[in-house]
């Protein structure tokens, strides 16, 4: 069976979107009770994109848990939101910080109002700057979509919110690392920004670089920045990715396309000849010519697939990859490890109030 460390944990999930959302949906998964607050109308993100089964995002992100609706505006909803904080092992919020304040359950207030609290904040510059952070914002800040530009040097950014995953996935962690640690006495304030968590998890090696006096290259668009040739190839039929830049895969791949001899600095200084030459090769094959030819030279490689094709193959690669399909048709995002052959189970997203009955009635909590 798959671990749950946090049964028997209650966690406050005060919301929204993305980051706030799947840190909550984490907790979840090993175990704890995940109360979700939403004002009348909902977390934003149910008013997005979906299908006959209701929003793709806010589904995603928001399984194993209960919708609780409170109205923030009235005194009793606040008075109810801070009963539910009183009997709470943690809150997880990533609303803005101006907004808390004024609800008084910023960090400080926490701190007085509920002691016993694991509280973990997500925001874009910290608990002191109220300014408005999205993902999006945090890769353009951090440095993130310019590092990722494309070769002419725009700048781009990931459609793939990145920022929002890994800061949920870091305020999970430390959530749970702060409610399973048997030394710890009392509450604890977790303080996560965007901008940091995007320059530990998306500039990493650049940040280190940059610290030590070193300067970046220019964008390199679908190119890897540290080794050449390596990037992505257009062949007659489609493209590929080739990892070809080290120096034993640029070994084995240069007698195959009659390459040019030249050390690793020379071919990240020459990376567009380099490329030129691997897709003088590739562009007269298909791409299962190309990929057998870089499987029996054990140079790695993938095709760049349309993603519904990649999730057929997700799906199949062992039972319940990539989503756990309903019987009614709903999709619900699957965890993505297994424990002893066991995935953890994920109940769908709730309705707007609904508790785990499967009612409606998430007021009468």
């Amino acid at each position: 069976m798959p671990p749950t460390p946090l049964a028997g944990k209650t966690v406050v999930e005060f919301s929204q979107f993305i980051a706030g959302p799947t840190a909550a949906q984490l907790l979840a998964d090993f175990g704890a009770t995940v109360l979700k607050v939403e004002p009348a109308q909902g977390d934003g993100s149910r008013a997005l994109a979906g299908t006959r089964h209701g929003p793709a995002y806010f589904r995603c992100f928001n399984t194993n848990k209960e919708s609780v609706v409170v109205d923030m505006r009235a005194p009793e909803g606040a008075a109810r939101l801070g009963e539910m904080l009183a009997g709470a092992d943690a809150l997880v919020c990533n609303l803005a910080p101006a907004g808390l304040r004024k609800l008084a359950l910023g960090p400080d207030d926490v701190r007085t109002r509920f002691p016993h609290l694991v509280a973990t904040y997500v925001s874009g510059f910290g608990q002191d700057d109220d300014r408005t952070c999205m993902d999006t914002i945090a890769q353009c800040e951090s440095g993130f979509a310019w590092m990722n530009g494309n070769l002419g040097g725009d700048p781009r950014i990931s459609t793939s919110w990145p920022v929002d995953f890994y800061s949920g996935l870091y305020a999970a962690l430390s959530t749970a690392m702060a409610l399973c640690d048997a030394k710890r006495d009392g509450g604890m304030v977790i303080d996560l920004t965007m901008m940091e968590v995007a320059s530990a998890m998306l500039l990493a090696p650049a940040a280190v670089l940059l610290a030590e006096g070193a300067a970046l290259g220019a964008p390199s668009g679908n190119r890897d920045r540290a080794s050449a040739p390596s990037g992505v190839y257009a062949c007659a039929d489609g493209h590929v990715y080739i990892y070809a830049g080290l120096d034993p895969y640029w070994a084995a791949l240069r007698p195959e396309i009659d390459g040019e001899d030249a050390p690793f600095a020379e071919r990240l200084a020459r990376a567009d000849a380099f490329d030129a030459m691997v897709e003088r090769w590739t562009g007269g094959r298909t791409v299962e010519a190309v990929l057998e030819a870089l499987k029996r030279l054990r140079i790695p490689a993938g095709k760049v697939r349309q993603p519904a094709e990649a999730l057929s193959i997700i799906e199949n690669l062992r039972p319940g990859g990539g989503v756990m399909r309903q019987p009614g048709g709903e999709a619900v995002p699957s965890f993505p490890a297994l424990f002893d052959g066991a995935r953890i189970p994920r109940r769908p997203a709730p309705a707007l109030g609904a508790i785990n009955d499967n009612t409606t009635e998430g007021n009468a909590r």
